[in-house]
């Protein structure tokens, strides 16, 4: 045999053991991705029923799902696009400048206003009526609306999408909101000033700091006419957060971020059983609270609050549920009611039914 046609040979050969590697190694190597759905079970081709007459397709989906080594090479496939071409491996994330990243859902709110004014004043009227109702049950109200990161840091976006609009949704309606005097901080203006000295958001997660929370709570606390304050000083970096973006690129993969933690001696202890922060009810209580009482009505923006709320309120109570239950404002002993939302999920505020 010519040395030219043993060259061809070995390549077919290494070629097809290439590709029997998965399949083959399914047999003594076991290797999942940590994904947000359930994968598929081995399919069996007889059932209770009789013949599984799906079995082929279903065995198809299992050994795509499972076949050896598919972790390390979904992971190779992300850091290769990521390191070398700066392509996100799903588009629910956009990689920045610096190594910031950021949540593919806010790029309509950052390119420009997607709200119609019909929409947007649907949105502060249902927030007027809100308020009104709660001050009826003789509680203090307060809308935050957080702005989606790119908005805060749009020096780091990529220049393809073009510079940050001057009109947003969200500087629309808190124009409106202002109008009808409907209480609200203005997290946007507070974080923009606050950037100039300190970082307010995580570089490769979706949300704020703890610096960050811990300025517009304070922001919160002097428009509900509070004496409790938190210094956004004397923070510790530790290496200690699990961010969410990095985690949609690379699944299953441990890494964590620096996040500034505090330590303010305040203690807090929760109420009842506690599974995560992403309960849909949290109930708290300060070791040595302010007297005060307060409802919350939050999304995952409200994870950095818990640790400060708890420790400044006689009281805390936090809902997670949508659409926002207004019963419990009735239900709750407390003295103020907020209600805090990111701006990409404007929408929901018109979703809210008032008792």
């Amino acid at each position: 045999m010519e040395r030219k046609n043993i060259g061809k040979w070995v390549y077919v050969i290494l070629f097809y053991a290439a590709c029997l590697i998965p399949s083959v190694g399914m047999l003594f190597y076991h290797s999942e991705l940590a994904e947000n759905r359930t994968l598929s079970e081995m399919p069996v081709f007889r059932t209770e029923e009789g013949l599984n007459w799906d079995y082929f397709q279903e065995l198809q989906t299992y050994v795509s799902e499972h076949f050896a080594f598919r972790g390390e090479l979904v992971a190779a496939d992300s850091m290769i696009k990521y390191k070398l071409l700066q392509t996100p491996c799903d588009d629910q994330v956009v990689i920045g400048k610096e190594g910031w990243l950021f949540f593919g859902e806010t790029l309509a709110d950052y390119v420009g206003v997607t709200m119609t004014d019909s929409e947007l004043d649907q949105i502060a009227s249902k927030l007027a009526e809100v308020c009104d109702y709660i001050e009826r049950q003789g509680k203090q109200p307060l809308i935050v609306i957080v702005p989606n990161k790119n908005q805060i840091y749009p020096e780091y976006m990529p220049v393809r999408f073009g510079g940050r609009a001057r009109q947003s949704n969200l500087t629309l309606l808190q124009e409106r909101l202002w109008q009808g005097g409907v209480p609200y901080v203005d997290a946007y203006r507070a974080l923009l000033e606050g950037k100039a000295q300190d970082e307010m958001y995580l570089h490769e997660d979706t949300h704020w700091n703890n610096t960050g929370a811990r300025l517009v709570l304070n922001e919160i606390y002097a428009a509900y006419g509070l004496t409790d304050h938190y210094e956004l000083s004397g923070y510790q970096i530790e290496e200690s957060h699990a961010p969410d973006l990095y985690a949609i690129l690379f699944p299953g993969q441990e890494h964590f971020e620096q996040q500034r933690v505090y330590d303010d001696g305040k203690e807090y202890r929760f109420i009842g059983r506690m599974h995560s922060v992403d309960d849909m009810m949290i109930r708290m209580t300060a070791e040595e609270g302010n007297g005060k009482s307060i409802l919350v009505y939050r999304d995952s923006f409200g994870r950095a609050l818990i640790p400060y709320l708890g420790g400044t309120f006689d009281s805390a109570t936090l809902n997670r549920s949508t659409p926002y239950d207004l019963s419990l404002v009735g239900s709750t002993d407390c003295d103020y009611v907020l209600i805090e939302i990111v701006e990409r999920n404007l929408a929901d505020l018109g979703q809210i039914q008032i008792p």
